[in-house]
């Protein structure tokens, strides 16, 4: 099985390891189980090795959202182990879906993750804003770029809307949209990711082409995401192309 689930502690640790791809229905299994345990025991700290995993198909994807937005207050603690530098950045991703305090931990450090689990208390973590999406829009090409660099916070969104609005009030479309960074550095808060999904709804379905220009494992798969949420053209690019991303962008 792609998810396997074991309990220790009396069922107050949960160890989950994932495997190769996960699709949909791999959470119905996951989901009931989790619960189960949550209804018995309370908050639950998780062990979460990712060791031979390789992502999600987008519906799985889909899933383990909901399921982090359900069961937003129901982890404690969260150690991530991993084997692969794009699993350590699901750990800043994962930020604004729970009250855990996360950290990760390479695969060879299993031992520390548990030990680090096992203790008593719960840190508390820096939430300080720091205002980390960087937004240009060219004219007269209607072409907009984010880049992101911090973790994002709901007001970066607020600042992009004045940018673009406009624009769009004018034109009634965007003509080109490029993503480009070096990682993704995830949301401050929940408030943040709420702010970035009213955003999608309220602009991307005027977008006429995505680039998502990157070398970070959990952004390449956002053009197979997107693809099933707009109506745009969408495509990757490596960090190298970044030129030749934007000649494609404003080409209409």
């Amino acid at each position: 099985m792609p998810i396997q689930l074991n309990e220790e502690k009396d069922g107050t640790l949960l160890v989950v390891h994932v495997t190769g791809k996960l699709v949909k229905t791999d959470y119905e299994q996951f989901v009931p189980e989790f619960e189960r345990l949550v209804l018995q025991h309370g908050k639950l700290r998780v062990l979460f090795d990712m060791t031979g995993f390789h992502g999600w198909e987008a519906g799985a994807l889909w899933e383990d959202t909901k399921f982090a937005i359900k069961h937003f207050g129901d982890i404690e603690r969260l150690a991530m182990v991993g084997e692969k530098k794009w699993q350590q950045g699901m750990a800043t991703f994962c930020k604004p879906f729970t009250k855990a305090t996360i950290r990760y931990f390479d695969h060879n450090a299993a031992v520390e993750a548990r030990k680090w689990l096992e203790e008593s208390g719960v840190a508390s973590s820096d939430t300080r804003g720091q205002h980390g999406l960087n937004h240009k829009l060219l004219l007269p090409e209607g072409i907009l770029i984010l880049e992101p660099e911090a973790p994002l916070e709901a007001a970066d969104f607020v600042g992009v809307d004045h940018e673009i609005d406009p624009y769009i009030s004018k034109h009634g479309k965007l003509p080109g949209l490029m993503i480009h960074a070096k990682v993704f550095p995830g949301w401050e808060n929940l408030e943040a990711f709420l702010a970035h999904i009213r955003f999608i709804e309220g602009h991307l379905q005027k977008v006429q082409k995505l680039a998502i220009v990157s070398d970070n494992h959990i952004l390449t798969e956002v053009p197979k995401i997107a693809a099933h949420l707009v109506r745009a053209e969408v495509k990757h690019f490596p960090e190298s192309e970044y030129e030749a991303a934007l000649q494609w962008l404003k080409v209409q």
